[in-house]
């Protein structure tokens, strides 16, 4: 009976060896497919667009970013408190300097001012009436002095007039100065109700109106932005840009130094203008310095915290710079890729890439600038890898995305 037992093992064995071309094929088949998947999709390409060379650039020292400011800007608030009656001006409107701004209810600095007032007349009579004293117990001590003399009064009735003169001149005295109190706290009275006009402070524009009519404001202490504010002025007769510098660039920088200003409102043009002022401190917390940058000619529709960029200049532009454009493209220096011992970039059309051979003709900073190449706002890939080949689709994401 022990001979007669069966083996179960070997048949399974045999059926499996059998089956391992199967399996193998299985392998292959889902290797392909997800081979092709890959190879299908498109891979993610980061691009920038061929741009045309700026004027000056090739006298730029370096560049910086920044926005337009004025020398002359002011929230103008009240310096008393008090309800605002009315706004006598409106965004956009010039003004003069001295120009009435808004006016505060007055009434109760009225009221304070004609109670100074009638205690300055108050007073007036006081020293009036006590310089008269005086000037009559002075004229009785000098009769009293000769009499005495001529010993035709006593001793004491002579130091009695003496007693009064010395009276009468120290309430003179004392009305004088009460006087002086009276015209000082006039002076003050007059000045808080001139307060409840507003006037301005310069000639400027009325960029913002901060409050209405019926608005109950308080003095002009402002710890927090706009606290008490009636408008916003600023002289845009003093516009200039600042810009944001590092701290390791500013050596390179001069006062009355060159520079370009490109604004972001009108990017096709240039505006002249030159360093004014560095400001003697440190950002800690961007490492930066502030650069203010006067306009040589202040250009027409420039306004307030525009955007803007400022290239510093090695030297003066020669004239009819501004007007004459370089010849040179400029794309990323990473851009250009050599292929076949020739200088190429890989182009996007369509979503589909290409090649296109250019001609170098000097490296710029993180740029080159092209003798020869795509034209202007042609998308090119930036840092491109050995994965693109001609007619590929690609999905684009744009320079810095």
């Amino acid at each position: 009976m022990a001979s007669l037992k069966i083996d179960r093992t070997a048949h399974p064995r045999r059926k499996l060896w059998r089956r391992w071309p199967l399996w193998v094929g299985l392998a292959v088949v889902l290797a392909l497919v997800v081979g092709m998947a890959v190879v299908g999709r498109a891979p993610s390409v980061r691009v920038a667009e061929v741009r045309e060379a700026r004027p000056g650039e090739q006298q730029t020292e370096l560049s910086a970013a920044g926005y337009v400011s004025s020398r002359r800007r002011s929230i103008i608030a009240p310096q008393v408190a008090g309800r605002l009656l009315e706004v006598a001006v409106d965004e956009g409107d010039a003004v003069k300097k001295g120009q009435v701004l808004a006016r505060l209810d007055d009434r109760d600095a009225r009221v304070a001012a004609a109670r100074v007032r009638a205690e300055l007349q108050a007073a007036s009579q006081r020293l009036a009436a006590s310089r008269a004293t005086a000037i009559r117990a002075r004229s009785d001590l000098a009769r009293a002095e000769q009499l005495a003399k001529a010993q035709v009064i006593t001793r004491a009735s002579l130091e009695e007039a003496q007693a009064l003169a010395t009276a009468s001149s120290a309430e003179e005295q004392a009305a004088s100065a009460q006087l002086t109190a009276a015209q000082e706290a006039a002076r003050a009275a007059e000045l808080q109700l001139s307060h409840t006009v507003v006037r301005a402070p310069f000639a400027g524009t009325v960029v913002r109106k901060l409050a209405d009519e019926g608005a109950v404001l308080a003095p002009a202490a402002l710890e927090q932005e706009n606290v008490g504010g009636i408008v916003e002025l600023v002289d845009l007769g003093a516009l200039e840009v600042e810009a944001e510098v590092s701290e390791e660039q500013l050596p390179r920088i001069e006062l009355g130094q060159p520079a370009l200003v490109f604004l972001d409102a009108y990017p096709e043009q240039a505006f002249l203008a030159k360093v004014r002022s560095v400001r003697p401190a440190i950002d800690r917390s961007k490492a930066t310095a502030d650069v203010n940058v006067a306009f040589e000619e202040i250009p027409p529709g420039v306004l307030p915290d525009m955007g803007a960029r400022v290239a510093f200049l090695k030297e003066e532009l020669p004239e009819g710079a501004l007007t004459k454009k370089d010849a040179a493209l400029r794309v990323p220096a990473s851009a250009v890729v050599q292929n076949g011992g020739q200088s190429v970039v890989w182009v996007v059309q369509d979503g589909k890439v290409r090649r296109q051979p250019v001609q170098v003709a000097q490296k710029v900073g993180d740029e080159v600038a092209l003798a020869q190449g795509p034209e202007p706002g042609t998308q090119v890939v930036v840092s491109p890898n050995g994965s693109l080949r001609p007619g590929r689709k690609v999905k684009v994401r744009t320079e810095g995305g």
